[in-house]
């Protein structure tokens, strides 16, 4: 009978050990009559399970620490981020071991995260340098890229890029690489492949979708990303579905980068429209955002495109009482044969390799030269802005440019209206632009604000519904013709319907309007 109250006794002392309760196992253990002779085994067996059990607490709060930064970093939450990596840091202390050290290399790329979505690259960076493996850990090799993009971006740098794309995200390696996929399609953006930043950023947002939901903060960069190839190509509904939508979650929930590009896409947009004070409202609301996130950047960001828009509305007013007047044309003026050449050299002294223009092709490299024309124009030297228009007319043709043209303002549409009437017709080397510049010109601020309704489309059936749901998660027509247990043809009938009752040509285009007006 002693021998079996002793086990019980003992198998208390293990249980309260087990549930991390020390203070009961020990009453439990003190209590214990164990002879003249005690077991010294019997006595440290359950000390050791104590231990046993402090420990295996202590690493279940290290995973739930780690977990809370994690989630609280992916929603921007930055404050609570930071409380998570204390607590975490905390936990750590001095311990050693294969599992704690994996946990202070986490606890390091956690911090220089935060670091770099509070836009302190350069701290950010060393912090990380001093993780071993940065190369093999997913989440550490994307943030590094981020910040050697970020970093290197006025000297025009490409980081590289070592994340594996052939094999499947497992966990939570899908963040790394969503935002992997982002940073390659912001460069191919900013050397003008769009249809290459279109393609990446699609991608992205269709693993958002699948891995988060459509409303999660994750899709809000590959859908700025998206809208920006859209606006620049002129399909504005298309870019204010994506973003109108997401706006209040970039705002809570967005990066810097993503807040500072959709911003000012959505006023460029509102002054397209003719919403002028709406244009500014938002750049208002923009540098706001910028002061109460501590973000100095996104403040210049807006104050520098609030300049700009106010520039642009007193040139188009300026501009509007000249064209009540005779003569309010741009002066057409003859072209050399020689302004090719000439325009070349131009280029080439302004740091431009026109013979390889693949190396310096940029978004900054075309401000720079449309600026420089338009100040050449300004000081009368009409047929040099000419010439250095004619050169970059040509790449913005072969690249898919159109708003980065007119962007510039009132000053370059000049230009553009006098090239168009000075190109001769009959000059098989010019007269390929003569299309190009009647669209860049056809290209005037609409005075339409009226915003897509779901009223002015014809509704989606359950089961259309249904396919635009699975389209939006990136399944193919197979693969819903396989979950629904239809044929493949059936899909492809239904998708058909979706485009024309939703006036769309793609499947991206299809989810993006049925996001704005809500049918999904």
């Amino acid at each position: 009978m002693r021998a079996f109250n002793l086990q019980a006794r003992l198998r208390l002392v293990i249980y309260a050990a087990a549930m991390s309760n020390s203070e009961a196992a020990i009453a439990l253990f003190t209590e214990l009559d164990l002879g003249p002779a005690p077991d010294r085994s019997m006595a440290q067996f359950p000390a050791s399970y104590a231990r046993q059990a402090d420990s295996s607490g202590d690493t279940r709060a290290i995973r739930r620490a780690i977990v809370r930064a994690r989630s609280a970093l992916i929603s921007m939450r930055l404050d609570d981020a930071s409380r998570a990596t204390a607590q975490l840091k905390r936990l750590l202390g001095n311990r050693s071991g294969p599992y704690f050290s994996r946990c202070a290399r986490a606890l390091r790329v956690l911090e220089a995260s935060i670091l770099a979505a509070d836009d302190d690259f350069s701290a950010s960076r060393s912090m990380l340098t001093s993780v071993a493996s940065h190369d093999s850990d997913p989440a550490a090799a994307t943030v590094l890229r981020y910040l050697d993009w970020k970093l290197g971006e006025r000297k025009e740098i490409c980081p590289s890029d070592p994340v594996d794309y052939l094999a499947t995200p497992i966990g939570g390696k899908a963040v790394s690489r969503i935002l992997s996929l982002c940073i390659s399609a912001a460069l191919a953006f900013d050397r003008l492949l769009l249809a290459v930043s279109a393609s990446l950023a699609t991608e992205a947002l269709q693993l958002a979708r699948l891995r988060y939901g459509n409303q999660s903060p994750l899709s809000t960069f590959p859908a700025t990303l998206l809208a920006q190839v859209a606006y620049e190509q002129g399909r504005f509904e298309e870019a204010e579905a994506l973003l109108w939508p997401r706006l209040s979650m970039i705002r809570s929930s967005g990066m810097l980068e993503c807040a500072a590009r959709a911003t000012v896409l959505l006023a460029r947009l509102s002054l397209r429209r003719g919403r002028h004070r709406a244009a500014l409202a938002v750049l208002r609301e923009m540098e706001a955002l910028g002061h109460a996130r501590g973000w100095p950047r996104l403040v210049s960001i807006a104050t520098s495109e609030y300049a700009r828009t106010l520039e642009i509305l007193r040139c188009n007013e300026l501009q509007g009482h000249e064209n009540d007047t005779p003569g309010g044309r741009a002066p057409v003026v003859p072209l050399d044969r020689n302004r090719d050449a000439r325009a070349c050299r131009m280029l080439t002294a302004a740091g431009l390799d026109t013979a390889s223009p693949d190396a310096t092709l940029s978004f900054s490299a075309v401000e720079f030269a449309l600026r420089r024309a338009c100040s050449a124009n300004s000081c009368g030297l009409v047929d040099d802005s000419y010439e250095i228009l004619i050169v970059w007319l040509r790449i913005g043709a072969a690249r898919g440019l159109r708003m980065a043209f007119v962007d510039a303002g009132r000053p370059l549409l000049m230009l553009l209206e006098g090239l168009y009437y000075a190109l001769p017709t009959n000059d098989a080397r010019l007269s390929d632009l003569r299309p190009y510049i009647a669209t860049l010109l056809r290209s005037t601020i609409h005075p339409n604000t009226e915003k897509p309704s779901s009223s002015s489309f014809r509704p989606l059936s359950r089961r259309e519904t249904g396919i635009l749901q699975m389209i939006a998660h990136g399944m193919s027509n197979k693969r819903i013709a396989q979950s629904l247990g239809i044929a493949p043809e059936t899909v492809k009938s239904h998708a058909k319907s979706i485009f024309v009752k939703l006036a769309t040509r793609t499947r991206a285009q299809a989810v993006a309007r049925a996001e704005a007006i809500g049918f999904l």
